[in-house]
């Protein structure tokens, strides 16, 4: 479980400024645990709630974690999930799905179950996999169309 003061501060940031209390907030996201846990400790929650936590602010990921001060995001216009995208960055790259798992250091076994599980890396694997790429977090789940 990573704990981060930026996002922690990020996450106080946008609540505030929404219209909603916090309570209406967690509920309309439906993320109550999660959502109290990133707003009272900085607690990253796994990348499928911080991705319903971006869109609902309509901000990037980077922007959402404290990469970045500015929220520079643009939404998808196609409708790619992070499967889609790691497999045309693998064909576009000439790797396999493995190769990239011996390349970053994970455990090639997780690859099966985002493909037929249609799961999610970690957030710490995401960031491993979008660097190996170049790409960004929303590039990489599919949430933009723009690689960085």
């Amino acid at each position: 479980m990573a704990i981060s003061s930026e996002f922690q501060k990020r996450i106080i940031e946008l609540a505030d400024e929404s219209d909603l209390s916090r309570t209406e907030l967690k509920n309309k996201m439906q993320i109550n645990s999660s959502f109290n846990n990133a707003l009272n400790y900085g607690i990253i929650p796994t990348p499928k709630i911080l991705i319903k936590i971006a869109d609902y602010f309509e901000v990037s990921l980077s922007y959402l974690l404290g990469y970045d001060t500015e929220n520079d995001f643009i939404p998808s216009t196609s409708n790619k999930s992070f499967s889609d995208r790691f497999a045309e960055l693998c064909e576009e790259k000439s790797v396999t799905h493995y190769r990239v798992g011996t390349d970053c250091g994970f455990d090639k076994s997780l690859i099966s179950r985002w493909f037929s599980k249609n799961y999610l890396p970690s957030l710490e694997i995401a960031e491993l996999i979008a660097g190996y790429f170049k790409v960004s977090l929303d590039y990489l789940f599919g949430r933009s169309d723009y690689r960085n």
